[in-house]
């Protein structure tokens, strides 16, 4: 998701995936986007490619970005026999506040569909069923545009034959609209299901269609907490003395708790029956086939860490244009003036405010709440049994992973010409302006430069810089690496090959040049290879003393496969975020054993949606409430301290995101950008207690668990 996730950086995709307002899965829904077309499937089990099985939906299409209207909205029943799809299609006289019982019936030999028990369409003609389970609730990602109206299920009933129908009821009621607006989607279901091709198949929905309403009649949407209003839970912070007496009840736990024992300042096991010398620097070693990270101080640790900790004043939310969505905003003079900022880069002179900013001030004072959260924060990590900070923010005192930036260094078309000495000289600058200062600190793990997907080489870039003047070094390069190692220096053949004008290699320089798709790649992985050879040398002659990470690959998110072995060509420790149910699947750890290096995870995470009845944002990779992040949490965390080559794992993030979103982005909509509750402490800085106990008592073996499998692996 993700990336990233930071003040500095957006996660797209990841991440994923910025977050899309998109159909109600209890229904259709869907706010002012992009997109103009709608699709919700109630039910489907089919195979499109082979003409077989059914689906039951509705679907609507805006000709232009106008919202989808209620008269257009089709009611479509198909069915594919094995050669070819019938459909029966209408389009009624739906009417707002209404609610409609819909009727679908596929025999061996017919198809029908009724509404309100009045028939609408018959089809004549075979059925074949599709394999798999049976999809509810389901849409594509796509479907996602705009419409005037809100259609909430409230039953949908299957069934085959005479075998016992599947009957499920939706309590619409617990989901009041104002929560809808922040998600309208929730989980499609996937359900084990036979359908026979010789019974009747019969499927009955009840569904309920209002109308949209504007967000300022549902307005203010958020409390002077930065809380949704219209959702309820317990210990929901309603006033400051919730603030200061949940801040008692967390130190009376941080007590009871205590500091985890045997652990040194970076996390390593003191207690491991094993040490080696103290350098001062994290470093890996390899011991019975498992990689290990060793601390500064030489004893052996499996890292865990928290991105974006102690993040005092960001992230943020876009407040211009939008005030009358908060019940209450501070002055941008005096004690909360902190709390405000400034737009991203390309949005001068729009307000974002941080509620936790405000929070923080409410519970520790405006004299000296940074440093007392800060404190807190450091108590926190350490009684929860982690080793320290992750990606995207610090503490001083606590064991980091920095992320490296770029800016100032000129770009061709995505990345710098790393072929050109003034540009290399440049970069290797500006690297230095961030790593010396830190080149002796014990606290960094490691370094890393830029994130996920923005550091893939692309071959649109390469198509690009081919396309530029035969001045620019990087062209003159590319050229002279296809010619050398593609054509062995035979430049007829290169011409031919490439079809162009030219006979020489000055005029080829100087062409347009659009070579075949295979040279395009070779080039690519050429312009990879080298651009990360330079900084992985560049940052290593700069500070030989730390790990290099690469710069965050996602795997899966990439041109292709050979990125991953490019950039473990060109770190110590391959640094990956990974978003996923499981750590580790049979493609990945193919992936990973076939570069036998070490890895360490940046990001993952597990965010509770809770219904849809906190307002937040549902992320690709989920859990249900707190509990169940917690569960997931610790498989996760045990399965990679279990795993050879991983050597950390890092939580994203600290804090929940605000409801309305973090940006960038401003006007008249409810959300912008990521709006997912992927923190440990939530806006008002409550923790989870849930997730923190099951984080903490695995956090607390990680390092016995992985020990007692190396010694297991010894034997």
């Amino acid at each position: 998701m993700t990336g990233k996730k930071s003040s500095k950086t957006i996660l797209v995709g990841a991440r994923w995936i910025l977050c899309a307002l998109i159909l109600l899965a209890m229904g259709l829904l869907t706010k002012p986007a992009i997109a103009s077309s709608n699709r919700f499937y109630f039910a489907s089990q089919y195979d499109w490619g082979s003409d077989r099985g059914f689906y039951v939906d509705v679907e609507d299409n805006s000709p232009d970005d106008t919202p989808c209207q209620l008269q257009s909205l089709k009611l479509i029943l198909a069915v594919g026999d094995g050669k070819n799809w019938r459909f029966v299609s209408t389009v009624p006289k739906w009417t707002l506040g209404v609610s409609y019982r819909v009727k679908a019936v596929i025999s061996p030999n017919s198809a029908g569909l009724w509404i309100n028990d009045a028939s609408v369409g018959q089809s004549v003609g075979g059925f074949v069923p599709a394999g798999g389970d049976l999809s509810v609730h389901d849409m594509p990602n796509w479907a996602n545009g705009q419409a005037d109206y809100i259609l909430t299920e409230e039953s949908f009933t299957i069934q085959s034959g005479a075998e016992k129908p599947l009957v499920m009821k939706f309590h619409t009621g617990q989901r009041p609209l104002p929560l809808v607006l922040f998600e309208p989607g929730i989980p499609a279901k996937h359900i084990p299901w036979k359908t026979a091709s010789n019974q009747p198949l019969v499927i009955r929905i009840r569904f309920h269609i209002n109308p949209v309403p504007g967000l300022k009649q549902c307005a203010p949407f958020i409390d002077r907490y930065g809380q949704c209003r219209y959702a309820h839970w317990p210990h929901k912070v309603h006033n400051n003395g919730d603030l200061k007496r949940g801040l008692q009840q967390e130190e009376q736990i941080l007590h009871r708790w205590g500091m985890p024992p045997h652990t040194d300042p970076y996390g390593g096991d003191t207690a491991s029956g094993w040490r080696l010398k103290a350098t001062g620097f994290f470093r890996i070693v390899r011991r019975n086939g498992f990689f290990w990270l060793i601390t500064p101080n030489g004893n052996p640790c499996f890292y865990r860490g928290v991105c974006s900790a102690p993040q005092l004043t960001w992230e943020a939310t876009p407040i211009t244009g939008r005030e009358y969505l908060f019940q209450w905003l501070p002055p941008k003079t005096g004690p909360y003036a902190v709390a405000w900022g400034n737009g991203w880069g390309s949005e001068p002179g729009i307000h974002y405010l941080a509620f936790r900013t405000c929070n923080l001030i409410r519970k520790f004072g405006a004299a000296d709440w940074q440093q007392k959260e800060t404190q807190l924060t450091i108590q926190r990590l350490k009684v929860w049994g982690f080793s320290g900070d992750g990606k995207w923010d610090r503490i001083k005192g606590l064991p980091y992973v920095p992320v490296l930036g770029r800016a100032g260094v000129p770009i061709l078309s995505r990345h710098p010409d790393i072929f050109d000495p003034a540009v290399r000289a440049k970069f290797r600058q500006v690297l230095a302006s961030q790593i010396s200062p830190h080149r002796n600190d014990p606290d960094v793990v490691g370094w890393s430069l830029g994130n996920e997907y923005d550091e893939i080489i692309t071959t649109s870039e390469i198509q690009d810089i081919l396309k530029m003047s035969g001045a620019v070094p990087a062209k003159r390069a590319l050229v002279d690496y296809a010619l050398q190692t593609i054509y062995h220096n035979d430049l007829p053949a290169m011409i031919k090959a490439w079809n162009l004008n030219a006979q020489t290699l000055d005029a080829v320089y100087n062409e347009t040049i659009n070579p075949p798709a295979a040279d395009q790649e070779a080039l690519r992985q050429y312009y990879a290879d080298r651009y990360y050879h330079f900084i992985y040398k560049t940052v290593k002659s700069l500070d030989p003393n730390h790990l290099y990470f690469g710069f965050w690959i996602v795997p899966g998110w990439w041109q292709n496969q050979s990125d991953w072995d490019l950039i473990a060509k060109n770190c110590d420790v391959i640094g990956y975020d990974r978003y996923a149910m499981k750590f580790a699947d049979p493609m990945f750890m193919k992936l990973v054993r076939s570069t036998d290096k070490p890895i360490l995870c940046g990001e993952f995470s597990f965010p509770a949606w809770y219904d849809g009845l906190r307002g937040f944002g549902r992320y690709g990779v989920y859990a249900t409430d707190d509990a169940d992040s917690g569960r997931l949490y610790e498989k996760w965390t045990a399965d990679a301290a279990l795993n050879p080559y991983c050597v950390g794992i890092c939580w994203f993030e600290y804090r929940n995101e605000p409801l309305t979103g973090r940006g960038p982005g401003h006007g008249p909509d409810l959300v912008y950008g990521e709006h997912y509750a992927f923190g440990v402490v939530d806006e008002a800085d409550q923790p989870k207690w849930q997730l923190v106990d099951r984080m903490r008592k695995v956090n607390l073996i990680a390092n016995a668990l992985r020990l007692k499998a190396t010694r297991t692996a010894g034997k």
